[in-house]
């Protein structure tokens, strides 16, 4: 038995699990300094971008002061411009390891710089221990 070759052409179809608006276009991905201390308001990551929507996410582990706070540790931490703002009370327990997230989509008229930053809101030391900024570039925000 001989069998034949045909050669074929492949199309793809459109793809349509994007269809709502997140197609993604580009990605943009900056890991944070570890072992940098918030106390004060520290910018923690910057990321320019040109005019567009974006979605923007964070993750990060941050450890609490070996010092007895009085009360609860406190991130305040800003995902500008325009995405999540957010006040994570984190315990009042000293050296412990706790994981925060912050999310959001916004759309830029202009070109900048998508930032990230916190401080401890309660006047303590925090250390950051890791963590990451990814932006994803979007077709539109709805």
């Amino acid at each position: 038995i001989a069998l034949a070759l045909v050669p074929a052409v492949l199309r793809a179809a459109p793809d349509t699990i994007f269809i709502d608006g997140f197609e993604q276009t580009a990605a943009y991905d900056i890991a944070f300094t570890p072992n940098t201390t918030i106390n004060s308001t520290v910018l923690l990551g910057s990321i320019n971008v040109p005019a567009g929507s974006y979605a923007a996410f964070v993750r990060m582990q941050v450890q609490t002061d070996s010092t007895p706070p009085g009360n609860d540790f406190r991130l305040d931490c800003t995902l500008s411009p325009g995405f999540d703002s957010g006040v994570y009370r984190v315990g009042t327990q000293t050296g412990v390891e706790r994981y925060v997230t912050f999310q959001g989509a916004a759309t830029l008229a202009n070109a900048g710089a998508i930032q990230f930053s916190c401080r401890d809101g309660n006047g303590h030391v925090d250390t950051l221990l890791s963590g990451k900024l990814t932006v994803l570039s979007v077709s539109a925000v709805n």
